[in-house]
């Protein structure tokens, strides 16, 4: 066999990062439903049996969207929300920071991949699998946070602040998907910030 004929058999070298984000992209704009194979296949640039071979079928797929899309959260902005400093600004700075993921400018957003498109599809079990531990992951680093600021407050006050820390964050999802500018979105964030701290403030031994 000639050396022409072994490489003509060999598959093409996938990058597969720029492909997952592709894949991000495209089921934060469509959810996962309305996605189709020629859809996943146009936007990779892969066949499908190199998207096969590479990620799966379409559910896997969408799971590992959701993880990638989980990570960048984790990187970009849980360490906004993680500063030292006011609870209120890292509550604030936290949103904003979700925001520009959502966002792809001030107007235009394709919104979270999480919370915007898996609810539709939480029939299948692993999609809801995802989508509850995307919810108890995002209460638990607001947990974590809101603990550290107000270490005496009442248990029952700190869970009632991490629902409101992180209904909030769910909450942006339908807004900007219904219109809402980023603008709008930065202000409501602050304005929860703002609600927490308080509530907290209530209950918080100032000793």
């Amino acid at each position: 066999m000639t050396n022409s004929q072994r490489k003509r058999g060999r598959p093409a070298t996938i990058d597969t990062q720029s492909a997952m984000q592709s894949l991000v992209e495209l089921f934060r704009a469509k959810g996962y439903a309305a996605v189709s194979l020629d859809d996943l296949s146009d936007a990779t640039g892969l066949s499908r049996p190199s998207l096969y071979r590479s990620f799966g079928n379409k559910l896997s797929m969408y799971v590992a969207a959701m993880n990638a899309f989980g990570d960048q959260v984790r990187k970009e902005a849980v360490p906004a929300l993680l500063a030292p400093g006011r609870l209120e600004d890292a509550l604030a700075n936290f949103y904003e920071a979700m925001l520009t993921i959502y966002y792809r400018d001030d107007e235009v957003s394709p919104g979270c991949l999480v919370y915007a498109t898996a609810p539709s599809s939480a029939h299948e079990k692993e999609i809801q699998e995802r989508l509850r531990f995307g919810v108890d992951s995002t209460d638990q680093i607001m947990r974590q946070r809101i603990q550290s600021a107000a270490p005496k407050a009442d248990p029952h006050l700190i869970e009632t602040a991490v629902q409101m820390g992180t209904n909030t964050l769910i909450a942006f999802s339908a807004r900007a998907k219904s219109g809402a500018s980023k603008t709008e979105l930065v202000d409501m964030g602050k304005r929860s910030a703002e609600a927490i701290a308080s509530v907290l403030a209530l209950q918080v031994d100032p000793a």
